[in-house]
């Protein structure tokens, strides 16, 4: 039995899976843990091509992918949180392929995160990248054991679990990314031919386990301070939906606007623009009695460069110090930019429109502590905030 999907349209499908779905009865989706079969071995139902061009077809309880350009096969559902398996099968030469995820489509177009699959010997497989946007977000250039998991000879099993902005993918076993990224918090999951002609890629035992969904929520209403409170130096206003902030080069004193609840694990994020002066968005920081009112660490922004680097008051100082090269790649002066501080135990990222910018994998700063909006002492002072939001796990 051969089952075919050419550019979007279904030859057979839902009759099959409808049987089978019968056959299986209620506690079908309870097997395995929870996990649920994405394919039966008999239909394409639930997927679906977006482009003119590809064939997907079913042949030995297998889902088989051929094209002479780049398409993938998507399911028709969006996912949040899961874990997502299956096992895939490259050919001979020249090949490459992908597991989709999180990811969003139009008309012949697929983009968003993908679990690479990369037989050749640069030996990537495992790896992370962002397809239609950023490209490469983690190769594993000089990392033999993980570049060593994938075997083309056989079936190779994949598995990626996404919670919230945590994205881990193993391969055969082997963990070979742990990244995070705020960008995606919901998308569809999707197999990728990569356009080789006349190169069969084979899938099979598809499953996933949803977990639920992170959702960004808001800690500043858009009309007052409500949940926050002015510390000495400076001043703070809610205009038109906007945090605006602004202080005389006389005063002395760092004026911050700090969160009244403390932040242990979190994830952040905010748009800002900074119109004259130094500033920053501080996390897990503690209330002292000094000039710049708080402790701890915050993720810069200066207009005049390092913007996205990590800085600990009353601390280390630089941690992490970005070159003004690198910041004129990512950051819009005089415009909103948005930026993103993940705090996981010691595992802190920064991202900057979508950039990232400061990583630290075992850092031995605080741990809890406020959140803060900075206006810096000896300067003119004019900066704006809005959209401050936190990831949480959806109710």
């Amino acid at each position: 039995m051969r089952v075919v999907q050419r550019a979007g349209f279904c030859v057979w499908g839902g009759l099959m899976m409808a049987i089978a779905m019968m056959l299986a009865g209620p506690a079908a989706a309870d097997d395995h843990g929870g996990f649920k079969p994405l394919f039966d071995g008999e239909s394409l139902e639930g997927w679906h091509n977006p482009y003119e061009w590809g064939e997907a077809y079913i042949e030995n309880g297998e889902i088989r992918l051929i094209a002479d350009d780049k398409f993938f096969l998507v399911t028709d559902k969006e996912y949040g949180d899961f874990v997502f398996e299956a096992e895939v099968k490259m050919p001979k030469g020249k090949a490459n392929s992908g597991f989709m995820f999180r990811a969003h489509e139009k008309k012949n177009k697929v983009w968003g995160y993908q679990a690479e699959v990369d037989p050749s010997d640069r030996a990537w497989s495992g790896g992370l990248y962002d397809e239609g946007r950023r490209a490469w977000l983690n190769r594993l250039r000089g990392q033999p054991k993980k570049q060593a998991a994938f075997d083309r000879t056989k079936w190779n099993k994949y598995r990626i679990k996404c919670v919230g902005d945590r994205l881990q993918i193993w391969v055969n076993g082997v963990k070979t990314t742990d990244y995070r990224d705020p960008l995606d918090q919901a998308g569809h999951l999707a197999l990728q031919h990569h356009g080789e002609d006349g190169k069969i890629y084979r899938f099979r035992n598809i499953r996933v386990k949803e977990l639920g969904q992170h959702k960004w929520e808001p800690i500043f209403n858009g009309e007052d301070l409500t949940g926050w409170e002015k510390l000495p130096g400076g001043d703070w206003q809610v205009q038109d939906g906007v945090i605006v902030g602004t202080a005389p080069k006389s005063e002395s004193r760092h004026g911050q606007l700090i969160t009244k609840k403390q932040y242990k694990d979190f994830t952040a994020r905010l748009k800002f623009k900074t119109l004259e002066g130094n500033s920053g968005f501080y996390f897990r920081v503690h209330k002292v009695d000094k000039p710049a009112a708080v402790e701890g660490f915050q993720a810069e922004i200066a207009p005049d460069g390092n913007v996205g680097g990590l800085y600990e008051t009353y601390g280390r100082a630089w941690v992490i110090k970005p070159s003004k090269e690198q910041v004129k790649k990512y950051f819009k002066p005089n415009k909103w930019n948005e930026m993103t501080v993940s705090a996981h135990g010691g595992h802190i990222v920064v991202h900057v429109n979508g950039t990232k910018t400061a990583e630290l994998t075992d850092d031995p700063g605080n741990r809890k502590g406020h959140l803060a909006l900075q206006l810096h002492g000896g300067q003119k002072m004019h900066v704006q905030f809005k959209d401050i939001e936190v990831l949480r796990k959806a109710e």
